[in-house]
């Protein structure tokens, strides 16, 4: 009897220690995304600015909002925020160009993403999904992106 209470312990000890290996946070991503400024006559009303935005990460990235804020006295101002065009998701090794109406003066842009889950997170993302919009579709979906980050240009004219 003594030896079965051992293993059963034995047993409970690694159901538990795989639940946690299972539930850690994967290692992060070094998420390296860049906003380049390309062209654009921001001197005219209604100009408009072209960036790229270069995802060199090892993960794809979904581009959530598009924000131009312009420099006053009292810090940086939203003047437009907006999402960006489809398709929104950038490939790892990819780029995306984006135009902008350009406000004058000092301003910049923001881009907020969100980057692809792989592994455990991906298929708890899947599961969260399923769960809350009551469907098993979602298990069959392609990706899960979580997460905010974000990358800046800041232009002065």
């Amino acid at each position: 009897m003594k030896r079965r209470n051992y293993i059963t312990i034995l047993v409970a000890v690694l159901v538990l220690a795989a639940a946690i290996w299972f539930r850690r946070d994967p290692p992060p991503v070094a998420a390296r995304v860049t906003v380049a400024w390309l062209r654009g006559d921001t001197n005219s009303p209604n100009a408009k600015a072209s960036f790229r935005i270069y995802n060199e990460s090892d993960r794809e990235i979904i581009l959530n909002w598009a924000i131009v804020e312009t420099n006053t006295s009292a810090g940086w101002r939203t003047v437009e925020k907006s999402q960006p065009e489809h398709p929104r998701v950038i490939g790892a090794g990819k780029w995306k160009d984006l135009s902008i109406t350009a406000p004058s003066g000092r301003w910049r842009l923001k881009v907020l993403y969100a980057t692809e889950n792989r592994g455990p997170a991906l298929w708890e993302g899947k599961v969260e999904t399923a769960i809350r919009n009551r469907s098993l579709n979602a298990l069959g979906s392609v990706g899960v992106f979580t997460g905010e980050d974000s990358v800046t240009a800041e232009v002065t004219e």
